[in-house]
Formats: structure tokens, C-alpha cells, sequence
């Protein structure tokens, strides 16, 4: 069976998140330079997370008739987070109803729950996420996965670079709470990242 990867346009969507979530972020990330920025941002996965590991959250979230939490407050009147949280959320949704396979790698969620994105509507999706603010930071501050990122993945050598991010991308994929039940098929194990490709043929 055949299974379509990564298209450039996924890519340029990838990209795009990636480079709004980084505007947004102080401390570490706005030490960087903007060459160094825009090179980050070309990993071929979301640098930012929507919780998907948390059963407990997603559940609540999407069951028919979702309250806010009482006791935890996540509201926020950051209209920018807000904004990238509804784009990042529909570029999954869409991704995930076209291709779960390709979701779950940009995202390093499950297919299960690239499924239960995808079983929805996009108007409940967002609906239902509104009243809180879900959108975080993929890798903890002390996560040596960031650390060569911010290094080595965002660097000028474009070999040691693309390396770098797909070897935390690997350790995203094979790392996550359910990698002993759940395998990715071969074919979307060696992703070919088309932006790549078009940037070698010119």
C-alpha cells in the first residue's frame, strides 16, 4: 500500500506555525538571530504542542457538552496565542481527516487521537477548545532535544541541520506514550521532505 508523505504545502504550513509560535516566544528563542529563527522554524514538525498526550484533557474537551475547569484557569487574553491556536488546530484537523499518518508526524501525536480530531467538525474542534488555552511549549526548558535545536538545528550547515531536527523528530515518533501499541507504517517512517527536493533540482 502506497502512503502519501509530506507535500511542500504541509511543509509551508509546518513553516509558517513554526515561525509565528517563535515570534512569540521570549527568553532563549529571541536570543537567537533571525537567520538562526527562520532555520528553526523549517523543522518538519510543530515546535509547539496542543497537550495531545493528555487523554483526560481531550476527552473533556470533546465530549458533547464541554464546561470550562472550574478550578483551573487557563483563560488568557492573548489574542495572538489564541489566533495561532485556532490556525495550528484547523491545519491539523484538515491534515488529519486527508492524512492521519502525515498529522501524527507533524504533530507526534497518536493516531488516536489524530482520529478523534478528525471525527469532529471543524466549527465544534475550535468551538470546544475556545474557552481555554491548550497551546504549549513542546520540550521542556532542561529537554536536551531543545537544546540541539536551538544548536546544531538551527545552524548554517544545512546537512547537519536537516539531521539534527529529523533526529528529534525520530525521538518524537518513538518516544511517546503509546510506541509499544502502536507502530507507524514503514513507508511513513521515511518521510521525504519535499521542499528538499525541489531546493536540490534548481
Amino acid at each position: 500500500m502506497d502512503y502519501e508523505g509530506l507535500t511542500t504545502d504541509d511543509l509551508a504550513n509546518v513553516t509558517a506555525l513554526n515561525r509565528a509560535w517563535l515570534d512569540l516566544r521570549p527568553g532563549r528563542i529571541g536570543a537567537l538571530s533571525l537567520s538562526r529563527i527562520d532555520r528553526l522554524a523549517e523543522a518538519p514538525f510543530l515546535l509547539f504542542s496542543f497537550r495531545e498526550d493528555d487523554d483526560a484533557l481531550w476527552q473533556h474537551l470533546l465530549r458533547d457538552s464541554p464546561q470550562a475547569d472550574l478550578i483551573e484557569d487557563t483563560q488568557t487574553h492573548d489574542a495572538d496565542l489564541r489566533s495561532l491556536q485556532a490556525a495550528g488546530l484547523a491545519f491539523l484537523w484538515e491534515l488529519a481527516r486527508r492524512n492521519p499518518y502525515v498529522a501524527r508526524v507533524v504533530s507526534g501525536a497518536t493516531l488516536g487521537w489524530c482520529g478523534k480530531l478528525a471525527g469532529t467538525t471543524l466549527a465544534a474542534l475550535l468551538g470546544k477548545v475556545s474557552h481555554q488555552l491548550i497551546i504549549c511549549e513542546r520540550f521542556a526548558a532542561d529537554d536536551v532535544r531543545l537544546e540541539r535545536l536551538l544548536q546544531r538545528g538551527a545552524g548554517a550547515d544545512t546537512t547537519l541541520r536537516e539531521a539534527t531536527q529529523m533526529g528529534v523528530l525520530h525521538s518524537l515518533l518513538t518516544q511517546g506514550p503509546d510506541t509499544r501499541q502502536e507502530r507507524l507504517p514503514a513507508a511513513a517512517c521515511s518521510i521525504s521532505l519535499p521542499h528538499r527536493k525541489v531546493a536540490d533540482e534548481v
